[in-house]
């Protein structure tokens, strides 16, 4: 089964935090030293982050928030009145970085007063969706060998849980060195 991983957060005057799941453990390694930095400069106390493996029966705050200014604007808007810890600053600062995480912030809060047109924030704001498509496609794809391997050797059965095409997962399994029509006798 597909390994995945959580970064729990752990500030001394509030209870831990996971946040997750992420299918590159770089990815979350990068995430905990950036958010665990960031904290401990926001609160002046040490605030320690660190990797776990992700257990789907834990509540995780997603770390990929949306960077787009009208939709990560209406997330602000929704967690204005919550107690969230890590807030969504902090989680979009680990996710993008400081310096693009208070640019995206100030457009999607109305404080930017830069020359971007529309066009060029919905511009923007595709390249994003378009870059996190091609990630999920590479995340289903190698869930799909994962399935395969856990013994569901039904090339239907992986289509219809990784809404991949048919095509695209012989193609993913062959390429992986998997012979699906040797062990899939109904495909």
């Amino acid at each position: 089964m597909l390994r995945t991983y959580a970064v729990l957060v752990t500030p001394q005057d509030r209870p831990p935090a996971l946040i997750g799941p992420f299918i590159a453990k770089t990815n979350a390694e990068r995430y905990a030293e950036r958010i665990g930095a960031f904290e401990s400069r926001r609160t002046a106390s040490k605030v320690d982050a660190f990797v776990v493996v992700a257990h789907p029966s834990h509540e995780h705050l997603d770390p990929r928030l949306p960077t787009d200014p009208w939709t990560l604007g209406q997330l602000i808007d929704e967690e204005e009145d919550q107690d969230v810890f890590p807030d969504l600053y902090s989680r979009l600062t680990a996710q993008l970085g400081g310096d693009v995480a208070a640019e995206v912030w100030s457009r999607a809060t109305g404080w930017d007063a830069g020359e971007d047109s529309g066009r060029e924030q919905l511009l923007a704001s595709a390249e994003d969706w378009r870059t996190q498509r091609l990630g999920a496609a590479r995340a289903l794809k190698s869930i799909a060998v994962e399935l395969w391997n856990d013994g569901m050797e039904n090339v239907q059965d992986i289509r219809r849980a990784t809404g991949l095409s048919r095509t695209t997962v012989y193609e993913v399994l062959r390429a992986s060195g998997i012979d699906p029509a040797a062990r899939d006798g109904g495909q």
